[in-house]
């Protein structure tokens, strides 16, 4: 009996040594995977002066960016410091690159790293392109970004690559208005916008903000700025600024006023949750700021402008119809910029009409109106008696009067 004891105690320490090695090795096994595995495909063929040793680091940190990337929350520790807000919401407009919403596939375009270089002692640049196959079919390029990599004392982090890009720009700070340019700046121009920047905040009861503002010829080299080499969507696109984001503006083709979208950053804080009435937004960035677009010789086209090319239209068509112009925003500005609205050039007189009544809270009532001309128009109804029975005969008044 005793040595059956013994053969049996035997038997047990066997036993647990197996179990034991088995999940070590399963355990090295799941480990040994997961580290080989990474989201970003690296082709054998790509050539990197940087020694392994940090290239590892940066391929490990960049998975851990891109899942952080698609899970939507991005931790600071793996940001660089600079720009940290803008590149945080820059970089997390990456989430959903994989998918094809044209074929409603989530990872038809996979990422592959084809540029990796130093930069400087401790800074790297890194370019992810985004390409999709199918069978039979050529590959398709969706996207290309570029991101800095920092290696400090051996933790990466990544940023935008707007401070690099920009680093040899000039400034010139106008009020609370910091500009970084290369060239020229147009001082009476970026008096002007510091000056709305100002009365706009006022206006809403808000205080003005200190923003930073960074002169770029047209949206292409934005995209540049923000990380985007290449943007399958929004390829040949030029006339559009970018901002405001984390308190930074970037110009509408080099035009230092900014000031009608920096009305719908004002007005986002008095409208929080609330969705954008798009009708009284715009026509309160009209009245109070610009139509955003730049004319032919690169200048902001004020209300005042509109309203006078408005009513040569009606003089030329008398039997025209100020509420069908505005229901289908008619493109009747033949000589300005397509993207001009006659609908928010008739809702920037409506807007007036109701602070002269209303003063600032009758605007603050039509941004929190809510999104939709139904809403719109019962706002308006119920500030100034107008509606879409009256309008015609209310609109011509406003805008006969107008000085």
């Amino acid at each position: 009996m005793e040595a059956e004891k013994i053969v049996q105690q035997l038997f047990t320490v066997i036993l647990k040594q197996f179990v034991f090695i088995g999940l070590t090795i399963i355990s090295v096994h799941i480990l040994g995977t997961a580290n080989a595995q990474t989201s970003i495909y690296q082709p054998n063929y790509l050539y990197s002066e940087i020694d392994s040793v940090t290239k590892n680091k940066i391929f490990t940190s960049l998975d851990t960016l891109f899942s952080q990337i698609e899970r939507g929350k991005i931790s600071e520790s793996i940001i660089s410091k600079d720009n940290s807000a803008l590149s945080i919401s820059t970089m997390q407009s990456f989430a959903g690159m994989e998918a094809s919403q044209k074929d409603s596939i989530d990872n038809f375009y996979k990422k592959q790293l084809i540029n990796l270089y130093p930069i400087s002692a401790n800074k790297f640049w890194v370019s992810i392109a985004f390409i999709g196959s199918k069978d039979n079919e050529p590959s398709i390029l969706k996207n290309i970004i570029n991101l800095i990599a920092t290696n400090t004392n051996g933790n990466i982090t990544f940023s935008i690559p707007l401070n690099y890009l920009t680093k040899e720009w000039k400034t010139k700070a106008v009020g609370n208005i910091t500009y970084f340019f290369r060239g020229k700046i147009n001082l009476e121009r970026a008096a002007n916008f510091n000056e709305k920047n100002t009365k706009i905040a006022a206006s809403l009861e808000l205080q003005p903000e200190k923003l930073n503002f960074y002169l770029c010829n047209n949206y292409q080299e934005i995209l540049q700025l923000l990380g985007y080499e290449y943007d399958a969507e929004l390829n040949g696109k030029t006339r559009d600024g970018y901002g405001v984001d984390s308190k930074t503006i970037f110009s509408i083709m080099g035009n230092e006023d900014f000031s009608h979208d920096v009305f719908h950053f004002y007005s986002d804080k008095i409208r929080g949750d609330i969705k954008r009435n798009r009708t009284v937004e715009e026509g309160i960035g009209y009245s109070w700021a610009n139509a955003y677009y730049t004319n032919t010789n690169g200048e902001m086209i004020e209300q005042k402008e509109l309203i006078q090319e408005l009513k040569k239209y009606l003089n030329t068509n008398p039997k025209a119809s100020l509420l069908e112009l505005f229901n289908n925003d008619t493109k009747i500005f033949s000589h300005l910029p397509p993207e001009i609205s006659v609908k928010s050039t008739i809702s920037s007189l409506l807007c007036d009409y109701v602070k002269s009544k209303n003063g600032v809270d009758g605007i603050k009532a039509l941004i929190k109106c809510g999104s939709g001309d139904n809403n719109f128009f019962k706002a308006l109804n119920d500030l100034v008696s107008i509606n879409q029975t009256n309008f015609d005969t209310e609109a011509i008044k406003l805008l006969e009067n107008y000085k």
